[in-house]
């Protein structure tokens, strides 16, 4: 997923403490602006999977080609035409799935080429005759029956992972890293992703040498257990492990980087930084033009360090360009008041020095949870260069109390322009009822869509669609996975006869491991 959902926020407030010297009162509280509610004794019915639920513009047509699946997150296709589809093996509140990839051939056939992967696996792609796989802290070809391991110890212990991969014009890989934290300083809300207690010493890296300031950040510590009155306070600095201050001003950078595009050969040799300063650059791909492109995800208003009412955006990615991160959103620093959070202070500056920083192609609304991308190909489709971007949704209450659902959806981005519309989404008529916030959960159309691929014809546009995740609305807003209800949409034109796979296709008993 592109972002961690933040269950802290509704138990707990805590108001920033800005300095070691004056140490702001500490809350630990009832969220007062949240009501307190129990979760349901039963959990709501996913209805199955119906094309006519979705909504695409006229002259298009929508159909399952895939059901039934465990959180898939990535479709790919290989050269031959068979279709690659992988079970991430985690998602927030479930992180015992199965985590796996199906090849399916052209007859329909299902069949389990890898399992026991480190999840999640976040993207797939087919590459000059083999399979290549990014999953947590690994970037993996299948070789055969055989997966090998070609860039290991990626820093993706923390919030985000290693995410998808483009093959360039080059023919290298790159692919993007993301963060580890929030905003550069660990804190109470990575030991409720529940990292920061398996990996106290993990922290951001950074890309290159900088300078940062003397600011230390005052949180409770939740690796100490105590009975005494007072709670347990610790400082942590930017780019530094939970609980150790200010050391040195100086932060030597890496090549296993976080916020970063990194690029290797096909073999997994010459890894090297090609862009950095991104937070999570969850999608990545070359349009025909020979610009790449990348989807990153904005600041969450979480943590030790909160920045409030950033935006998403898109990137058109330059090599040695800095983007940002930490100090900068979409192009605009976080000194900004637009992104004052209604606790805390106003955010400062983490660097000393900024190298300059570009603006984006376009933004995107804050918490519409940017993911994956592909561009077209085939004007059989629709204007060749287009990107098509999907969008995984927010996750109110937990990313903050807006009464709107933002995301949900597969956007057509004219890259000349910066303009984008909305082109898959659920037909308003069709989600479920609004009470509990479940309109995603309770619908027979697309829920929350990860990622896209073109047919190898690029007349036809395939989406992963992860499958219902809903938030139970209680004093510690939990996410609540379903499991089975992922789905694999083919979208193509009206009047089109091709058919490069069978459609319906499901991994129940009968179509498992031969």
């Amino acid at each position: 997923m592109p972002r961690p959902f933040l269950v802290v926020a509704g138990l707990i407030a805590l108001t920033p403490l800005l300095s070691s010297c004056k140490v702001t009162p500490l809350q630990v509280t009832p969220n007062p602006t949240r009501p307190i509610a129990e979760a349901p004794k039963e959990l709501p019915r996913v209805p199955q999977p119906d094309p006519a639920a979705a909504e695409v513009p006229s002259g298009y047509r929508v159909e399952i080609a895939v059901k039934d699946l465990i959180y898939p997150t990535s479709v790919e296709f290989d050269d031959a035409g068979n279709m690659y589809v992988a079970e991430g093996g985690y998602v927030y509140g479930d992180e015992a799935a199965p985590c796996r990839i199906w090849r399916i051939d052209k007859s329909g056939q299902m069949r389990i080429i890898a399992e026991q992967l480190n999840p999640p696996i976040t993207d797939l792609l087919w590459h000059q005759g083999r399979l290549y796989v990014s999953h947590r802290g690994k970037i993996s070809a299948l070789e055969g029956d055989r997966l090998r391991d070609l860039v290991t110890d990626l820093p993706s212990l923390g919030d985000h992972h290693n995410n998808q991969l483009a093959a360039g014009p080059d023919g290298k890989i790159y692919f993007g890293q993301g963060v580890a934290t929030n905003a550069g300083v660990v804190g109470v809300d990575n030991f409720v992703f529940a990292w920061l207690q398996k990996h106290p010493a993990f922290h951001d890296t950074p890309a290159r040498d900088i300078k940062v300031s003397n600011k230390e950040y005052v949180t409770l510590n939740p690796l100490v257990l105590t009975s005494t009155k007072e709670p347990p306070l610790v400082k942590t600095a930017a780019f530094q492990p939970f609980g150790q201050g200010k050391k040195d001003s100086t932060i030597a950078g890496a090549t296993k980087s976080n916020g970063t595009i990194l690029r290797m050969n096909a073999d997994g040799s010459n890894l090297e930084v090609f862009a950095w300063g991104l937070r999570n650059p969850f999608g990545l791909t070359f349009g025909p033009d020979g610009n790449l492109y990348a989807a990153d995800n904005g600041f969450d208003d979480r943590g030790s360090r909160r920045i409030a009412n950033a935006l998403d955006a898109i990137w058109v990615v330059k090599q040695n360009v800095w983007y940002g991160w930490p100090d900068f959103n979409a192009g605009i620093p976080v000194t900004d008041p637009r992104f004052k959070p209604e606790q805390g202070g106003q955010p400062d500056f983490i660097m000393q020095e900024h190298p300059p920083v570009p603006k984006p192609l376009l933004t995107r609304p804050h918490h519409v949870g940017v993911t994956k991308m592909d561009a077209g190909r085939n004007d059989a489709f629709g204007p060749t260069g287009m990107l098509y971007l999907t969008e995984v949704g927010d996750m109110n209450p937990i990313t903050g109390a807006h009464p709107e659902h933002y995301g949900y959806d597969l956007v057509r981005i004219d890259p000349r322009s910066g303009r984008a519309e909305v082109f898959f989404r659920t037909k308003p008529s069709a989600l479920g009822p609004s009470e509990g916030r479940l309109e995603y959960v309770q619908t027979p159309g697309p829920k929350r869509l990860v990622d896209v691929r073109f047919s190898p014809q690029g007349d036809a546009l395939y989406v992963v669609d992860i499958g219902a995740i809903g938030v139970l609305p209680t004093i510690t807003p939990v996410p609540s996975p379903y499991p089975g209800t992922g789905v694999i949409w083919r979208i193509t034109r009206d009047g089109a006869t091709s058919r490069d796979m069978p459609i319906n296709l499901s991994p129940l008993p009968g179509r498992g491991r031969p």
